[in-house]
Order: C-alpha cells, then structure tokens, then sequence
C-alpha cells in the first residue's frame, strides 16, 4: 500500500485499512508494508520510517525512491487522453510511479514470512513492482475501473501474474474477468465494513453553516475524475428551470472550485469524521456522479443516515448498489436527473423508504461481521 494510516484520505487507503484492523482484531497477524509519504500528489518523504503500531497493526514505513515527476506528469497525461504507449513508455511511467527500493528489498528478504502478501491499489508503483517480486504470494485488491490505465500493457502483466483477487464488488469482479485472463484462480469479492454511525443532530449542522432548503450534497474528491463539473452544472441548470431554493453542497479536497459568490453552490472544504456523519444526515439527497468505481464508501455513509441517493447510470458499480439496496435513483443525462432529483424533493413517502431501504442493506451486506466473514474466507482459499 503506497500511503497508510488514520489521517490519510482516500477510498483505497480507507479500505484497506478498515480490513487491516479488522482482520488483526480476530487475532491474525497483520502487517502494512508502505511508504513514508503522506500526499499522493507529490509523494514526499514525509512520514518517519521504520516500525510501529497502529491500531493492532504493525507498519513498516519505507522511503520513496527518487522520481522523475515532470517524465511521470507528462507520460500520464499520455495515457489519460488516450495516447498510445509502447512497451518502453509504460514501463518509463511505472518506473516514475510512486516506489520504494528498500520496501522491495524488505518485501525479497522477507517473503516466506508471509501466507500471502496483498497489494493495492492496481494504478501505483508499489503495486506494479512489488507483485512481481513475490508473484507465489500475491494477491492484488486492485480497487479497479474502466479507465485508460486498466487497459495498459503493464497492468494486464500485473493481473496475470498475481496468485489470486479480492474484489470489492461484483461488477469490479466482472471487469477484471472481461478486461484480463485471471479465471481459474482463487477471487472473492468482499468490499469493506460500517459501523453505525453515532447519533448527530442535523439541524445543527444546518444551522452551523448557514444552510437551508433543499439540499444536493456531494461528499469526496472534488476532481473532474469524479464528475464533479458535471454535477455543479446539472445542479445550476436544476435551480434555473425547476426549484430556485435548491442549495448543492460540495465537502471535501480536490481541484475543483466553484467562483466565490457563485449563487446555490456552497463549498464546506475538508469536514472532520463527525461534521461529515451530520453532513449525510444534514442532506436531502447524496448524489455520487462518478462513473469510475469500485465500491463507493459515500453510498454506504449516506445510507447509514437514511439518505436516499442519485447515481450516475453510466458507472456499473454505483447503480449495481443502488438497484439492489433499492436505495436511490439513477441518471444518465440533465433531464434524468431533473426528473429523479424532483421525485426525492418532492416525495416525501418514496424518500423515507429509499433512504431505509438503502440503511437496511448496509446493515446487512456490509456491517463489519458480515465484511470481516467474507474476508477470512477468501484467505483461506488464497492460502489453502
């Protein structure tokens, strides 16, 4: 894992280590070989290296090696408009991905320590090299969508080496098995656990930042990645042709901005863990526009708050969550989203029972019993 630890955000790093803890708490031994850095933009050595505990965990912190980060920016632009690489350049451009000689040197000397050793996320360095020094042990949790990068030459050698996968949701599990040759090898899918969130007053929230009306919320990376742009305007031209009282909410890190003033966008930046459980709470519908994913942590904490939810169409996992939770309504173009917005606004009944049906699946398929079950049986098929 290239970044680890509590105060780390991101959906990878999240899910990890929620297994990792978890996985300890039975009494397995676990431990995260990862990198000092803490950003995952510049990859600085920010972190101090060697041991430590963390949460019943132990980490090994390893420096990141030199890179060349203007070769890496410029081959990765390549890849995501779609240029096309030789062999040489995608190797160039997973040479200058995040790494670690001395995790890779740690990871050689220590293999038969090890029943298995997982990497994740597919997209990095330490992914891309480090499966190839223990391929008798690795498993890949590639967090995986159907982006420029899976479609590499690399990154087909890298599902086709790896002992075994687990996949954090069933059509996650069905683009691998279409995009490389992994059948016949040990996969489970087991995504990642929630406890119940505490009780929180979302009025409150509502009154602490100056909040009212209706209320789109949108909770994560503000990235073009994510569809966000697309939201602000779907969400801009919903306030000129349906309901002028609409407010989208926007919380979290990322490029993405919106011009100061701009009337029915309010940006929240960055909130802690408990003014974000108010924050779903808070909300009249949690929109996640993203096509690429491979689970959607804000799906679940949004549920988990009686939260009904708006998907794009286009993503398969999103709507896969949303059609069996029966949790939310999805969209594939403005006026799909206008009609399905209207309908949560304005129905009061289908947006009580959307947003329970949405509670009781998490309840269900994803409580941390149910999560940490799936979890040691697919490592006891991958060891066995």
């Amino acid at each position: 894992m290239p970044r680890f630890g509590a105060d780390i955000v991101g959906g990878a790093e999240t899910l990890i280590r929620g297994l990792a803890e978890h996985l300890a708490a039975t009494g397995t031994t676990v431990e995260v070989l990862t990198t000092c850095a803490r950003d995952h933009l510049t990859w600085k050595n920010a972190l101090r290296p060697g041991l430590s505990r963390d949460n019943g965990v132990t980490v090994r912190r390893f420096p990141v090696k030199p890179r060349n980060e203007r070769r890496f920016g410029w081959l990765q632009e390549r890849i995501l408009h779609g240029g096309r690489l030789d062999i040489e350049a995608e190797l160039r451009w997973a040479e200058e991905s995040v790494s670690s000689t001395e995790l890779y040197a740690y990871l050689v000397r220590h293999r038969t320590d090890y029943d298995v050793v997982c990497f994740a996320p597919y997209l990095f360095g330490t992914t891309l090299w480090g499966v190839q020094m223990v391929p008798e042990r690795a498993v890949l949790i590639p967090c995986l969508h159907d982006e420029p990068f899976a479609h590499l030459g690399v990154v087909h050698t890298l599902f086709e080496t790896c002992r075994g996968f687990i996949f954090n949701s069933p059509p996650e599990a069905a683009l691998a098995r279409r995009l490389y040759a992994i059948d016949g090898r040990p996969a489970g899918v087991v995504g990642l656990g929630f406890d119940s969130p505490p009780p929180t007053d979302p009025e409150a929230f509502r009154r602490r930042h100056r909040l009212t009306g209706p209320l789109l919320f949108y909770l994560g990376r503000k990235e073009t990645g994510k569809n966000v742009p697309l939201l602000i305007q779907y969400a801009l031209r919903y306030r000129e042709t349906h309901r002028r009282d609409l407010t989208l909410v926007l919380a979290g890190d990322g490029p993405v901005t919106v011009p100061a003033g701009t009337e029915g966008v309010r940006d929240l930046g960055y909130l802690d863990r408990d003014e974000k459980t108010a924050a779903y709470a808070a909300a009249t519908v949690v929109c996640q526009p993203s096509v690429n994913e491979s689970f959607s942590i804000v799906l679940m904490e949004a549920w988990l708050a009686g939260t009904p939810v708006l998907v794009h169409a286009r993503c398969p996992v999103t709507t896969y969550h949303t059609t069996r939770a029966g949790g939310g309504l999805a969209f594939g173009d403005f006026y799909e989203f206008a009609e399905a917005l209207t309908l949560l606004l304005e129905d009061r009944d289908r947006h009580a029972r959307l947003g329970a049906q949405g509670r009781a699946y998490v309840e269900t398929e994803y409580s941390w019993p149910a999560v940490t079950t799936r979890l040691t049986s697919t490592l006891e098929r991958l060891v066995a």
